[in-house]
């Protein structure tokens, strides 16, 4: 759940920003390939990675049938056969560490306590971190620092690849936890080009593919959310409403397990008008939602610390602020999707 102290901050912020120039093409994409058979609800998301089983090359996002062409493959690792980004210095061929307003170099929001850095690779305060398999974005206290606003910095991912309708995004990932952890994935209004320049920037539109809100007393990672924002004025996105969802009255999904002690797949198809949220493979909802705005920018945040929340008992525990990234991939689908039910089926 979204709350109105980070939907007023954000458009305020939102509307200070600048916004000029006219998109650019992205450039063509490999041919359409076939999919995989759809598994059950967490089958084998949280195991092994194919990339750790034999370097399968991907061939449609996690459990979905159809036909897709792959736009972007950011496989996470130093040492893995299939990695498509192995360093820093790739890392920052595809994706920004601020947020697009301020000229891109917004580094954080006000209902967070952490900011964002992105310390040169090998630097011992590195916040984007990988290993043999993975990429990590760090939590760490810096020196001066505490459990506070602006005490804690964090690791953040902007991909520099526009997402429009009809796009279908996934990330394989193994999420924060502990007390005040905020771990985000979502769509923010707006894109930067190549060339240094924005295009227009209004919040909202915004789509949360996910969020954990460990607030409340809760320090496991185990209630998801993932919702759209409308400012008050719903109007202008088409009366935004659920058209099935398996999310409960609270507009939680709570699946009995706890996000930071596995991986799972979290995807997000955008089937225009109606998007539809998945885990695992596995359709969550679908709400009908109509953006009408230039193409989002993908974000992956690490958030540490709540300003509109009580965290009396928050822990300064850098080993639980670890938000470890799999892989993103970002598919196109050919030809339109199959219907889906109430059940998602």
């Amino acid at each position: 759940m979204k709350l109105a102290s980070r939907s007023l901050a954000l458009s305020a912020l939102f509307c200070l920003a600048a916004a000029c120039a006219v998109l650019r093409s992205q450039g063509a994409v490999p041919a359409p390939v076939a999919a995989e058979p759809k598994p059950e609800l967490g089958n084998d998301a949280h195991s092994p990675s194919p990339a750790r089983r034999g370097a399968e090359a991907p061939t449609a996002p996690y459990g979905q049938t159809g036909q897709f062409t792959l736009v972007k493959n950011w496989t996470f690792g130093a040492h893995r056969a299939d990695a498509t980004v192995r360093n820093r210095q790739e890392l920052d061929q595809s994706f920004y560490y601020r947020y697009l307003p301020a000229g891109g170099k917004l580094d954080g929001l006000p209902t967070y306590w952490s900011y964002h850095r992105d310390y040169p690779e090998g630097d011992t305060r590195s916040l984007h971190v990988f290993g043999d398999n993975t990429l990590t974005l760090k939590g760490r206290i810096p020196p001066g620092g505490g459990l506070r606003p602006r005490g804690i910095e964090t690791g953040m991912l902007r991909a520099k690849v526009p997402i429009t309708p009809g796009m279908y995004v996934e990330m394989r990932a193994k999420l924060t936890t502990g007390l005040g952890a905020w771990p985000a994935f979502w769509l923010g209004e707006g894109v930067q080009y190549d060339n240094g320049t924005f295009s227009q920037i209004v919040w909202p539109p915004e789509i949360d593919i996910f969020e954990f809100f460990n607030w409340q007393g809760r320090t496991e990672t185990r209630v998801m959310t993932g919702n759209v924002q409308t400012n008050g004025k719903p109007e202008k996105f088409g009366h935004p409403h659920d058209l099935w969802s398996k999310f409960d009255k609270k507009r939680e999904y709570v699946p009995g397990f706890d996000f930071s002690q596995d991986f799972h797949v979290f995807g997000f198809d955008w089937r225009g008008d109606d998007p539809v949220w998945l885990l695992d493979g596995v359709p969550l909802k679908q709400t009908h939602y109509e953006w009408r705005a230039p193409p989002a920018n993908l974000l992956v945040t690490n958030q540490i610390g709540m300003t509109f929340a009580n965290l009396a008992g928050m822990k300064a525990d850098e080993r639980q602020w670890d938000y470890v990234i799999d892989y993103i991939r970002v598919w196109k689908r050919v030809g339109e999707p199959p219907p889906l039910n109430e059940n998602g089926h």
